[in-house]
């Protein structure tokens, strides 16, 4: 009864020594090098369409961007960074 259990367990331990052995050939070729830094550059910038939010024209003047939406009949969004609160408490 013991050998039939241990069977199944040999069979996950070697595929996970597998799967391991495999990660480090894959982790060896991604090293950062002089050659493929411009390539791993290009793949971790932002992407087109990737960050939405950076397309929004937003407005840094308080006052002028309240101006614009009142002009405009729109609501305005305040966003405040940084922990502190610029434009006074909530």
């Amino acid at each position: 009864m013991r050998k039939t259990k241990l069977k199944p367990l040999a069979a996950i331990l070697l595929a996970v020594g597998a799967l391991g052995t495999s990660q480090g050939a894959a982790r060896a070729q991604d090293e950062l090098t002089a050659k493929n830094f411009q390539q791993f550059y290009q793949q971790i910038r932002p992407q087109a369409g990737e960050s939405r939010w950076l397309e929004v024209p937003w407005q840094i003047d308080l006052h002028a961007a309240r101006r614009k939406a009142a002009a405009e009949g729109k609501p305005l969004f305040v966003m405040s960074g940084g922990g502190a609160t610029a434009i006074g408490p909530c």
